[in-house]
This record gives structure tokens, sequence and C-alpha cells, in this order.
């Protein structure tokens, strides 16, 4: 049966955009990276290289490219108390000093946020398919028998990351209209890892600037084992995908790990 939609917009607002959200941006996430589900926990569990010997080269994450299409794009508006849950992630991952910022957006009803500087890095799923289609399981490893083996698991191939440094949250009032927030009180309690800015003269749109790209956002593919057979699908950007790169601590997979599909498509 398939899983309900989720429609929470901490995890969904770069859906529209063809992306899963990351709950907690942070470097690191890395295309052939693989999450694993459990029952409703999803989560990264490592990168395939770990797991999967094969007779092909490791597919080559091409270099960095510039995500026009994304750069600029604003999400949908949304609840205050969700955009600030959102935007307290973004801040703790850039190493925020004070990432909740309610104080200073008393005022407002409503944001949207926008993405600058934005870059991708990706796999060829292609080359990802000769990968995995020359190569094997390492199944004496007890997190691949624990996937095979039970009902309730999936797996998931990471193929494309959206990076960014910088996000600017405009503040709306009830009427979607621009709203004032206390800039001086932001650039007071941020600290020295977060530059504040404001691109003018309003001080309704404010950017954060980190010292480091963080991967916010990504793509990926399904991969089960059929009918004797390795095989992938496309998964649309959900809700269902948002995961935490901090769920699974690495004392729980110190060594090699992975979670695989439960042998059925996805």
């Amino acid at each position: 049966m398939p899983k309900k939609k989720c429609k929470d917009p901490k995890l969904t607002y770069l859906n529209d955009l063809g992306f899963n959200v990351i709950k907690l941006p942070r470097s690191g996430i890395s295309p052939l990276d693989v999450l694993g589900r459990d029952g409703e926990s999803i989560e990264r569990l490592g990168s395939l290289p770990q797991i999967w010997s094969s007779e092909e080269d490791l597919p080559e994450t091409r270099p960095s490219q510039t995500a026009a299409q994304i750069n600029g794009e604003k999400t949908k508006s949304m609840k205050l108390s969700v955009g600030l849950s959102i935007l307290s992630n973004i801040l703790k991952g850039m190493g925020a000093a004070v990432p909740q910022l309610k104080f200073a957006y008393r005022r407002a009803r409503k944001v949207e946020f926008s993405f600058s500087n934005v870059r991708t890095s990706a796999v060829d799923p292609f080359e990802a398919g000769k990968f995995l289609t020359s190569g094997d399981l390492d199944t004496d490893n007890p997190f691949v028998s624990r996937y095979f083996e039970d009902e309730g698991t999936e797996a998931f191939i990471i193929t494309e990351v959206l990076e960014s440094d910088t996000i600017t949250v405009t503040a709306l009032d009830e009427k979607e209209r621009g709203i004032e927030v206390d800039v001086p009180a932001i650039e007071g309690v941020v600290g020295a890892n977060v530059s504040v800015g404001t691109g003018g003269a309003s001080n309704t749109a404010i950017s954060y600037q980190g010292a480091a790209f963080l991967a916010f956002g990504f793509k990926t593919f399904g991969i089960a084992f059929v009918d004797g057979d390795w095989e992938v699908e496309g998964v649309p950007a959900s809700g269902n995908i948002a995961f935490d790169p901090e769920a699974l601590k690495p004392a729980v997979f110190a060594g090699t790990f992975l979670s695989v599909g439960d042998a059925r498509r996805y």
C-alpha cells in the first residue's frame, strides 16, 4: 500500500523544485550515499562503495555546477512557526550561536524562502546502474541481512545533491505583504559564523550566509532485489523521503552498513 503523502511543509518545501529535504543541512552528504527506511524512520546509512564490490569503476561525481533553475526561486509562503523551524535548522547547520530567532520575527505571520549561490553535484544514473549491475553486496554485513530479510525496509541511492551557503527569508504579514524585522538584534546573536544582510533599504528580506556550502536537498532512486535481479526506480520528491543526517549515530554503524529493499518493487 502506498505511503500516505506527507504534507508537512518543513519536509516538503523543496518538493515543487524537484528535490527532497535534508532536515538539518550539513556538509558531507554526497551522491552515492545510501538512505534506509525501517518503518517510518529514514536515515543516512553510509556510502554505496562501503558495501558494494563491482568490476566497474566507481561512478565519478560530476564537478559542482550552478543550479540556475533554483537560484532565486522562492518557496511558497508558510506559517511563521513552520518557517522559523526550518530557519533554525539551517542556522544550526551554519553554526549560528543562537539559531532561534522568534524574537526578531514577532511582527510577522508568514515567511517565504529563497536560496542564492546554489550549486549541484551529481552522478549519472546510467553510470550508477553499470556499477550496480556488475557488483554485489557484502551479505555478511548485519545491516545488509537486516534489510534484505525483514519486511518493511527500503533503500535509496542519492544521485544529486543541492548545496548553498546563503538563504534569504522574507517576512510577511497575514496578507503576505513584506514586513520589516529587527536586523540589528539578529546580527547581535547569530555569531561570527553567519553573515546577515538585507540587500537593500528594506529589512523585509534578510539573507543569512554561512562559511561553507551545506547540502539541503537531494534527488534519489529506490533500489531492490526482485526475482534475482537488481532493479531501480525513480522516487518523486516527497516529504516521506526527507531525512535527518544525524538520526543514526556513528557508534551504531561503525564499520560497513546499508539499508536495502525488502525484495519488492517500490
